[in-house]
């Protein structure tokens, strides 16, 4: 790369480009079916297991439930907030 090149690139507009992408994702999730929805986590898994084949261990899968546990309680606590 030339110094002109890492300028135009560090120059670029990166607030646009990253409005222009969460529009995209907005879009293209809203057009999924819940079929494709699930398909894509399956090939994520795939894909997931062809790098770290003990994935997920069970360290990792007491980890995602806390974290689930935790957001549902966060959840709550907003709910009787705000009167949900």
């Amino acid at each position: 790369m030339t110094a002109a090149e890492i300028r135009e690139y560090l120059a670029r507009d990166w607030e646009l480009i990253e409005r222009v992408k969460t529009h995209q994702w907005i879009e293209q999730k809203a057009k999924l079916t819940p079929s494709a929805v699930f398909e894509s986590g399956a090939a994520l898994l795939e894909y997931a297991r062809t790098v770290r084949p003990d994935w997920p261990n069970m360290t990792d899968r007491q980890a995602d439930l806390d974290a689930h546990v935790r957001l549902a309680d966060l959840l709550q606590r907003a709910c009787r907030h705000r009167l949900c």
